[in-house]
């Protein structure tokens, strides 16, 4: 059946019956007289009344039919529930529903609703005639707090009634306001004490701190169920970061004592940043020359572990960290050479050399990565049988 030979009815549910407790009137409204003169009285009765929105849409909605496919096919009505808003509503309402039926058969509904609250009862309607359409007329902001009221609604029952939920929303924090209340009366802990426990405690729910430590603790448990491969990969790494932290805070001393050594009283950096900014050179010479060794190693004795780690599980993966170890001893001789350069070259004696040996290593570096390249590509075509490449690779191939 074409929507031009239907007949339909456009539809306002009041599940509140909103319209009765501030007008007296009562439902259903069939008729667009009826319903104008219901909406005039409730809009004068309480203009803020959502209800209104939606009889005067619905009003503008069944002009506009009937206008296009006539005024013997399309009707309009109005519907109300109880103020309780529940199993009796839905039955009221479908009472209600058949009355209208029985007097326009229709064959459509283009469902006119106000909020979240009267969209309930869409099924309802729906059985017992299709709903085409539903149109929604709202201010927003009413339909985001009405939203957030009838969520937030739901879920202070659950924490009340719900014996699961009311332990954790009320066992729990009356359990500690109690235990503290009495510590506190005690004079046993003090109210900044207090409100220093209480921030603890949210920071480290709220940035999950809590999970990322039993996270670590399960980790470490399991670490000593793994095969003996994954555990040095575990212990290398726990050993190459404590390395090359401490190559950071022993270059961080050496570049303060260098300075010192070389300017006994050094300005304050907050008042004098600009002398500390030109003495960059010198700082970072003294750091390279006190740090690049230790954390050199860490990196090496990580990059390791990694090797070893892929040539047990035979994953080709680990002819690149074999390239990873050339270049990471390639860049810590670099950088050596360069703090020495620096170093040199600003508190003397200068030497030509230093530049010369920079040159060569930096040379020989790109040497022996050229030759690693190309002998760890041989090496990968003649082991392929034993290494297998990662399901990932395979996906991009």
């Amino acid at each position: 059946m074409s929507l031009e030979r239907r007949k339909l009815l456009v539809l306002v549910v009041d599940r509140d019956d909103d319209l009765k407790r501030k007008t007296g009137i009562s439902t259903p409204l069939l008729g667009f007289d009826r319903n104008l003169q219901a909406a005039q009285t409730l809009a004068l009765s309480d203009p803020e009344e959502a209800d209104v929105n939606a009889m005067f849409g619905a009003l503008r909605v069944y002009r506009e039919l009937v206008e296009k496919f006539g005024q013997e096919n399309v009707q309009i009505a109005t519907l109300a529930g109880e103020e309780s808003e529940g199993i009796e509503a839905d039955e009221k309402i479908m009472h209600e529903l058949e009355e209208v039926l029985k007097v326009f058969k229709a064959d459509g509904v283009i469902f006119i609703s106000d909020g979240v609250t009267d969209e309930f009862v869409l099924p309802v309607i729906s059985s017992r005639v299709p709903v085409i359409s539903v149109k929604r007329l709202v201010v927003r902001q009413s339909e985001s707090v009405e939203r957030t009221w009838l969520i937030l609604g739901r879920y202070l029952r659950l924490a009340f009634t719900e014996p699961r939920y009311a332990r954790i929303f009320l066992g729990v924090p009356g359990l500690i306001l109690t235990i503290t209340g009495i510590l506190y009366l005690l004079n046993v802990i003090s109210l900044p004490l207090i409100l220093t426990a209480i921030g603890l405690i949210l920071v480290f729910r709220g940035f999950n701190i809590d999970q990322k430590i039993i996270g670590v603790y399960n980790w470490f448990i399991n670490l000593f169920k793994m095969p003996p491969y994954k555990q040095l990969r575990a212990f290398a790494t726990f050993v190459s970061v404590i390395l090359i932290l401490s190559g950071l805070y022993i270059g961080y001393v050496s570049a303060l004592n260098t300075i010192t050594t070389v300017y006994p009283n050094p300005p304050d950096p907050s008042l004098y940043t600009w002398w500390w900014i030109e003495k960059t050179p010198l700082l970072t010479g003294a750091f390279i020359i006190g740090g690049i060794d230790i954390i050199s190693v860490g990196v090496l004795i990580s990059i390791f572990s990694s090797a070893v780690y892929y040539l047990f599980v035979k994953e080709q993966r680990f002819w690149g960290t074999i390239r990873s170890i050339i270049l990471a001893i390639w860049m810590w001789a670099l950088l050596k050479r360069t703090g020495v350069l620096v170093i040199s070259t600003i508190l003397g004696p200068f030497e030509e050399t230093q530049i010369s040996l920079l040159i060569l290593v930096a040379i020989l570096g790109i040497v022996t990565m050229v030759v690693t390249l190309i002998v760890t590509r041989i090496l990968r075509n003649i082991y392929s049988n034993y290494f297998k490449v990662k399901k990932k690779e395979y996906s991009e191939d």
